[in-house]
């Protein structure tokens, strides 16, 4: 208690004295997300009980933070975060090497966010951002295909990456990112508040030397990333990816170039958007090659003047699996910096099974999958929206029982392809401008893909409040 007391003395200190000293302008704020999770046979589909067991917990995320303004070329943010979490069984925590189970994660509490924006100095029309950001909301690169959390080991609690930024501004509506990030398995780079809990490091282990296990890998990249808007009803983007994985122990040290481009056309009503990225690069063992490929295309269409203002969208996904014909080459798609909820939640989970090889004991590996996609959102009254999807999905190539985990070798057919059927339903309200809610609930039916699966059920809810 007195190390954080002094943690949060040290940081009210340090933003309070450059805010009176230097800022023309701050704004504080704070957040508090209280969150419920259900899962049933999310991780095994049910076959692998005594590993995975059912959960059901509760998260509670708390941020402050101050956004210091002190001339219109200057400013920095600052923001600190923690999210203990408490589990009502089945599932216990496993620490200290699986010697000790609890049931409270009583969590860090970290520096989320610390960065200065430096615009245009000396009117040279490049912005820069330095330090450790999020690239979410109007930061965000395209829908987040590739490049959206630099910090999945820990859920949604942060989303960081440690980055040296430069926006090149060419023109009205055209501008071309610069980006350099390094995202080690746990943080290095800034002092953090660690729970006693220890783990030796090894697969699967939440803390790493009392420090949260934030990526599967050491992982550095850069990209450069275009942003047109060619016309008012067409944006094109295009991009380059470099990526390296190191020092994990599953993991053989690997490069990845990804190149890939986003379009929206959008008029009136109807929008059409998709993304395609080829990926080529190498293993640092003997020069096994990459060779991955991914996209997807949506379609939609907005109902304006219908009651409930509804908006459809179908669409398709595509990202290649590992054909495991030979050993010189691996076709399987890499997600790189965005192992998040894309087109649903309850399947990054169950993705970690067949994936852990590559990527760790980190959810969000999305790759060797095919789906169709079908979403209705609707407005049934103010400041509420509900969305209702249908998937049905398929794996790109049948996986082989060698690269399986043996905990988890009844959970797979090795000769099916079709992973599924999946629904989700979720719902999102406004109470005032300070809380909102939001439910969602997710229902997975196994196919021929999977051997002796269960059906599983993914619920959330949540509620947030913001100063």
């Amino acid at each position: 208690m007195k190390q954080l007391f002094r943690f949060l003395l040290f940081f009210g200190f340090f933003i309070s004295f450059f805010s009176v000293s230097f800022a023309t302008e701050n704004e504080p704020g704070a957040s508090v997300r209280l969150r419920q999770e259900i899962w049933d046979n999310v991780v095994s589909l049910g076959t692998a009980r005594d590993a995975q067991p059912d959960r059901n917990f509760f998260r509670l995320r708390i941020q402050l933070w101050d956004n210091v303004k002190f001339n219109d070329n200057l400013s920095a943010y600052a923001r600190i975060a923690t999210e203990p979490k408490y589990y009502d069984g089945p599932y216990e925590l496993p620490l200290d090497n699986r010697t000790n189970f609890k049931n409270l994660d009583q969590d860090e509490v970290l520096i989320d966010n610390l960065y200065i924006d430096i615009k245009k100095p000396f009117d040279i029309p490049i912005n820069f951002r330095i330090g450790r950001q999020d690239f979410l909301g109007k930061d965000m690169y395209g829908e987040g295909f590739l490049i959206l959390d630099g910090t999945p080991g820990d859920g949604s609690r942060t989303f960081y990456f440690n980055a040296l930024k430069a926006t090149v501004l060419i023109a009205e509506g055209q501008s071309v990112d610069i980006v350099y990030v390094s995202d080690p398995k746990t943080d290095q780079y800034l002092s953090s508040l660690h729970p006693a809990y220890y783990d030796s490091g090894t697969a699967g282990r939440t803390y790493i030397e009392h420090k949260k296990r934030l990526t599967a890998s050491n992982e550095r990249g850069f990209w450069v990333y275009g942003r047109n808007k060619i016309f008012e009803w067409l944006n094109i983007e295009p991009y380059y990816i470099y990526k390296k994985e190191e020092e994990y122990i599953e993991i053989d040290e690997k490069y990845i170039n990804t190149f890939g481009i986003r379009t929206v056309f959008k008029v009136n009503d109807f929008t059409l958007r998709g993304e395609i990225a080829r990926q080529i690069g190498k293993y640092d063992d003997g020069g096994k090659k990459i060779r991955g490929v991914g996209g997807y295309a949506f379609a939609g269409y907005g109902f304006k003047n219908s009651p409930l203002t509804p908006n459809v969208e179908v669409g398709y996904v595509y990202l290649s699996g590992d054909k495991t014909v030979s050993n010189d080459k691996d076709e399987g798609f890499n997600p790189l910096f965005s192992r998040a909820p894309q087109w649903n939640e309850l399947l990054i989970y169950t993705l970690i099974p067949e994936t852990s090889g590559k990527g760790g004991p980190i959810p969000g590996y999305w790759t060797n999958m095919k789906a169709l996609v079908a979403n209705l959102k609707i407005y049934p009254f103010k400041n509420a929206d509900i969305k209702l999807s249908y998937q049905h999905l398929w794996a790109d190539e049948q996986i082989q029982s060698s690269s399986i985990n043996s905990t988890y070798q009844n959970m797979f057919s090795y000769n099916g392809k079709n992973r599924g059927d999946l629904w989700a339903v979720i719902g999102n309200y406004k109470f005032n401008k300070n809380l909102d809610g939001m439910l969602q609930i997710e229902y997975f039916e196994p196919g021929d893909f999977y051997k002796d699966a269960k059906n599983a059920t993914f619920i959330r809810w949540q509620l947030q409040y913001k100063l």
